[in-house]
């Protein structure tokens, strides 16, 4: 049963039912027991009441944490939650859609978590109580959510140009499964720049980080013909590829160049530092909690924003030298 049908079965409104189970002190005591029996009679008062809490609980739902792109948003959204008063709980779906959406759910309903996180496409997910929930990236409509993204799309085209003003017309791609759409958004970027697209200077493996710069370089050397930069999906996948490289004998940058993604902190102390798309994680994180106490400070807050961050690019030797 959800607060709109609650609403309808005791003759109230959603938002006096919400403010019933928050505890609000402008709801009269017979209205409160009036909607809290109801709830009761239909097994859904566990469900809304949370009674009170000390702090509020944020869930933050992840594909996954050992990767350094996705565990760095983590601690930087629990410190600023922390910084709110707020406790966190971290739940992993390993890329997993049902798991997303069973995780939603028992977090929402079974742990009564005050708001969540979201990075994920939540296809699953029906935000139908309209918990508090912020998403990072692009989300399912029907979620009822705000969102933070990082501008890819716009920072990818800038890219595109600044490596034609260095001189580089062949440019490979190396990512794995989960990064195919930064491929589509390279072939994008080069064809609006009037430049070819080689599929043959493409590889996508099935390794995933440091591996699979290291296997779709072998690739593109077996091949044949190496184009004179590569723009990796993320940055560990260009270590793995220039450590490869570097051990085959080609030098970097006047061999071959690279250009990662993500800016991790890495990349300025790898043995050529690394050119990469530096994400404002701090920007990005700040905005998505901000967000989301605007509506946990002020659950009748219903208007839903959509924000995008920019992503600049943080220059280094690996794209060698403008001609």
């Amino acid at each position: 049963m959800n607060l709109k049908t609650l609403a309808e079965l005791s003759g109230t409104s959603v938002a006096t039912v919400s403010k019933a189970f928050s505890g609000a002190k402008d709801i009269s005591c017979e209205t409160r027991e009036k909607i809290f029996a109801i709830a009761k009679e239909n097994d859904s008062f566990n469900k809304y009441y949370k009674g009170p809490r000390e702090k509020p609980v944020i869930a933050l739902i992840f594909p996954e944490s050992e990767s350094e792109f996705y565990g760095r948003q983590i601690g930087l959204l629990e410190r600023e939650i922390e910084k709110r008063g707020g406790d966190t709980v971290i739940a992993v779906t390993r890329f997993n859609a049902e798991r997303e959406e069973r995780l939603f759910t028992d977090l929402v309903h079974r742990m009564g978590v005050d708001g969540v996180i979201l990075c994920g496409k939540g296809a699953l997910i029906k935000n139908t109580d309209e918990i508090p929930l912020v998403v990072i990236g692009r989300g399912n409509e029907e979620l009822k959510a705000d969102s933070v993204k990082s501008d890819f799309s716009s920072s990818m085209l800038e890219l595109i140009g600044l490596i034609k003003e260095y001189g580089h017309h062949d440019i490979g791609f190396i990512g794995e499964r989960l990064t195919t759409y930064k491929l589509e958004r390279l072939k994008r970027a080069m064809r609006r720049h009037g430049l070819a697209v080689r599929e043959e200077f493409f590889v996508t493996t099935n390794a995933r980080f440091g591996a699979s710069g290291e296997v779709g370089m072998r690739e593109l050397i077996e091949r044949g013909r190496i184009p004179s930069v590569i723009v990796a999906a993320y940055d560990q996948i260009a270590f793995g590829a220039m450590r490869y490289a570097t051990e085959r004998g080609y030098k970097i940058p006047e061999d071959i160049s690279f250009v990662g993604i993500d800016d991790i902190m890495a990349a300025n102390y790898v043995g050529v530092p690394l050119t990469s798309l530096h994400v404002h994680f701090e920007d990005v994180c700040d905005k998505i909690v901000e967000l989301l106490f605007k509506k946990i400070d002020n659950r009748h807050y219903r208007s839903r924003e959509s924000i995008t961050i920019p992503v600049t690019i943080n220059l280094r030797e690996s794209l060698g030298r403008k001609l």
